[in-house]
Formats: structure tokens, sequence, C-alpha cells
């Protein structure tokens, strides 16, 4: 008998940590542009300045029960990023000129089972050696003007981006980032799914 208990002990633990999460979150790396920023003077310092990297996402919705989906916050080298549109913006894959603060309510989550979206993160620094260095490699030297004013200098799609600058996106990767959901089911429960983010 008491190995029948510890037998059902195991059982349950193991379907409490197989219970399927909400939603699915897939990352992919990004054909959208590359951007330095120096016009974003929340973050602009004196030796640094902004580079706007694009992240995709596919989330998947894996069960009907759910009422709302939002962007809860990423998490960016150690910091919490709450600011929309000033942290980071977020746009649909299907339409990447348009910026949109991702939440679903029910009846879009009903039409729509995947969604596929694209955050731009606003908050990652270069030194303005860097910034420099690769403008003048994939733009030019007549672009550098550029930097001195509230512009966007757009460098080339992340997927070509981050294999010509590993070094950049190892510096990236050497912080745990994340990306948090929150998912309201039909119970009334809130869950937050997380996800990391590997650039």
């Amino acid at each position: 008998m008491k190995n029948f208990y510890l037998y059902l002990a195991i059982c349950l633990l193991a379907v409490s940590c197989n219970e399927i999460e909400p939603i699915s979150i897939k990352e992919y790396v990004s054909n959208e542009m590359v951007l330095i920023e120096p016009g974003i003077k929340n973050h602009i310092r004196k030796d640094s300045i902004p580079i706007t990297i694009p992240i995709e996402f596919t989330i998947t919705q894996n069960t009907s029960n759910l009422t709302n989906l939002d962007l809860f916050f990423l998490s960016i080298n150690g910091k919490r990023l709450l600011d929309y549109g000033i942290d980071y913006q977020t746009y649909d894959k299907q339409n990447p000129a348009k910026p949109y603060y991702f939440s679903l309510d029910e009846k879009e989550l009903a039409s729509k089972r995947n969604n596929k979206i694209i955050v731009r993160v606003q908050t990652q620094m270069i030194s303005r050696e860097k910034a420099v260095e690769l403008v003048k490699k994939y733009k030019g030297k007549d672009m550098l003007k550029s930097l001195k004013i509230n512009g966007c200098i757009k460098l080339i799609p992340y997927n070509r981006f981050s294999k010509d600058n590993p070094d950049i996106i190892q510096g990236f990767r050497k912080i745990n980032d994340s990306i948090v959901f929150v998912a309201s089911l039909s119970s009334g429960k809130d869950i937050a799914v997380k996800k990391k983010i590997n650039w």
C-alpha cells in the first residue's frame, strides 16, 4: 500500500509538471531592419547611442479558454521594461510599419489562433565609435551627419546584421533577457508565460 501511494504521488507530480501553458512562444531571427537612433533622447548618453533590434515571435494559443492576452513586460539587461513607446514598440508582422500595443481580447483571440509580432527593443546601446563604424560600413560616410541630429539610420536586416556582427550579439546574450505575456483564462485565473530572448 505504501508503494501505491508513492506511485500515485509521482504520477500527480508528473501531471502538474507537464501542464500545458495557455500559449506557446517561438522566437525567429527577423528580417526587419536594424536601426541606429540618436533621436531617442531618453536613452542617449555622451559616449553611446541606442541601436534598435527587431525580434520576432509567434504566439500560439494552446487553449480555447483564453479571454485576454497581453504583453506584460520585457526584461533587458536586468531591467524590467514597462514603458511602451520609449523602451520598446510592438508591430504586427503583417503591418510592420504601424506600431500598436499588443493586447488581445476574447473576440480577437477567437478570430486568430496564431499571432506574429515584431518587438523593437530601444534600450540596447553601442558606443559612438561602434556606431560610426557601422554607419560607414553599411551606409557610407555621407550618412555620418545623421548621427549628430534627431534622425534614424536604417542599417541592414537583422538576419544579416547578426551574422556580420557576432561580437555585438554575444554582448546582448551575456544577460538572460526575456519577454513575459499574461494570459487571462475564462476561469478568472491569470497566468504569466515567460520566454527567454535568444537574440
